[in-house]
């Protein structure tokens, strides 16, 4: 008979208390021998909870056992299989379903009968009820230990040690924490404190290896910092909960109340500006589209071989193909677009010169229209806000939505703010802007030009033979 050994520990505790690896595979294999059983294979779950069968090797035995590999699943007990009674069933019929028998090496099962059932799912009832009492325990532990100013559990945070149950301060990452809080609320952003703590030359201790803006977000958004202690910031998925329990801790802070306060403002006034809404030295970042894959495209400053700032070349390159290398549109010049869309303004103010006056009629109920629309845009960029707290989406990702919501809202404020013109004057103002275009665009700054393409173009789709596809707005 083969049979397959299954065996699992979720703690230290577990093993100390005689379910280590090693005892339960020592077992397991001498009750085969008595047996004369042959083993087929061992798989174990090391560091896995049993509350779900969520579990790479135990997915893997089950794929053995669909393919008929086996006859018996052996176990040291049954917790080590499943503490929770819905997943038993549901793993016993499935080795019923394939007349494979069950077994533990140290209680008495007999999955054949009725009353065996019975009471293997007894064993497995109680087994569940004593994981959810032990966590509704340690749930009630950790929360009078937070209003005790204790420090709850998990792994010490950057710049702390935990030595004989107190958080202490490791003064070579706090020298670190303190910096990065300094320089946060002196106005760099995350992209300048991302590059100063991961630079080559002089780089910054680190959680890990290397810093990340999500590691940066931590620590700014950590009271622990201050000499606060919290339990239930985020659940068992990772997602930040809106109702959590703070307290003053007992240990040392290593910033005062003063920075942390500054950074908790510094943090919500940027949360209210759209990034690089209306700012930028690539002026015509938010309008590019990519014609392959309809993404934008985002400016990108490229050095031959040393950052000589006399010598960079500047392009604009689908964000698809940048981030995820998912796109094939190559990157294009700024001089290239630069003149192609001069050329075709040209080109609309030549055709807009010789063209009749198009008599516009005025929609009702407008302004009820657009408030709507200015609500929806505003649900979108809080949707797409609360994706990069909770880490589903990249800083460019987010960039690139901002522009595209600020664009919007300027577009749609604009329209309640414009008052009826007479069209002559219309026409006459439309012509003067593009009379003169060419020459103001070579002497205005690049925010200037940017604002100069969005009063006049609502999006360029760039095709793969760099061939431009103009919207005037």
């Amino acid at each position: 008979m083969r049979a397959a050994i299954y065996t699992r520990v979720s703690t230290e505790t577990q093993a100390e208390e005689g379910f280590s690896l090693d005892a339960q595979i020592e077992r397991l294999t001498s009750y085969c021998d008595s047996q004369g059983w042959e083993v087929y294979d061992i798989y174990t779950d090391e560091g896995m909870s049993a509350k779900s069968t969520d579990r790479p090797e135990l997915k893997r035995m089950m794929s053995d056992i669909q393919k008929r590999r086996v006859d018996v699943v052996l176990v040291y007990k049954l917790d080590r299989l499943t503490r929770n009674v819905m997943d038993l069933h549901k793993l016993i019929q499935e080795l019923e379903r394939h007349g494979i028998g069950f077994k533990s090496a140290t209680e008495v099962f007999d999955t054949t009968s009725a009353m065996g059932r019975l009471f293997i799912t007894i064993v497995a009832a109680l087994a569940q009820w004593e994981r959810e009492n032990l966590a509704e325990r340690t749930k009630m532990g950790q929360i009078e230990m937070t209003r005790q100013g204790k420090w709850s559990g998990g792994t010490p945070a950057f710049g702390y040690d935990y030595t004989d149950g107190q958080l202490i301060v490791n003064e070579s990452q706090a020298v670190v924490v303190r910096e990065l809080f300094n320089r946060y609320i002196s106005g760099h952003g995350m992209k300048k404190l991302l590059q100063w703590l991961n630079d080559p030359d002089h780089p910054q201790t680190s959680p890990r290896k290397r810093w990340t803006f999500n590691a940066i977000r931590y620590v700014l958004r950590n009271p622990l910092y201050a000499g606060y202690v919290r339990y239930g910031y985020r659940d068992q998925g990772g997602r930040r909960q809106k109702e959590f329990i703070t307290h003053l801790g007992i240990h040392e802070p290593i910033i005062d109340e003063q920075t942390w306060h500054l950074a908790a403002k510094t943090r919500e006034e940027r949360s209210k500006m759209p990034l690089r809404s209306g700012t930028g030295t690539f002026p015509f970042s938010g309008v590019l589209r990519c014609g392959l894959c309809g993404s934008a495209l985002s400016g990108r400053t490229v050095y031959r071989s040393t950052k000589d700032e006399s010598s960079p070349r500047r392009y604009y390159v689908c964000s698809e193909r940048m981030h995820k290398n998912l796109c094939r549109l190559p990157f294009i010049r700024e001089e290239v677009i630069q003149e192609k869309v001069l050329s075709e303004i040209a080109n609309y103010h030549h055709k807009l010169a010789g063209s009749k006056p198009v008599v516009v009629v005025e929609e009702p109920n407008v302004i009820p229209n657009i408030d709507r629309e200015l609500e929806k845009v505003r649900q979108r960029r809080e949707r797409w806000m609360t994706a990069f707290d909770e880490g589903n989406i990249t800083s460019a990702e987010l960039r690139e939505r901002l522009d595209l919501f600020a664009q919007q809202e300027v577009q749609l404020k604009g329209q309640l703010t414009l008052k009826p013109v007479d069209e002559s004057m219309q026409r006459e103002l439309l012509n003067a802007i593009l009379s003169t275009f060419e020459s103001t665009w070579r002497n205005a700054l690049p925010v200037e030009q940017r604002q100069l393409i969005r009063l006049l173009i609502k999006k360029i789709t760039v095709l793969a033979d760099h061939h431009l596809e103009i919207e005037f707005a």
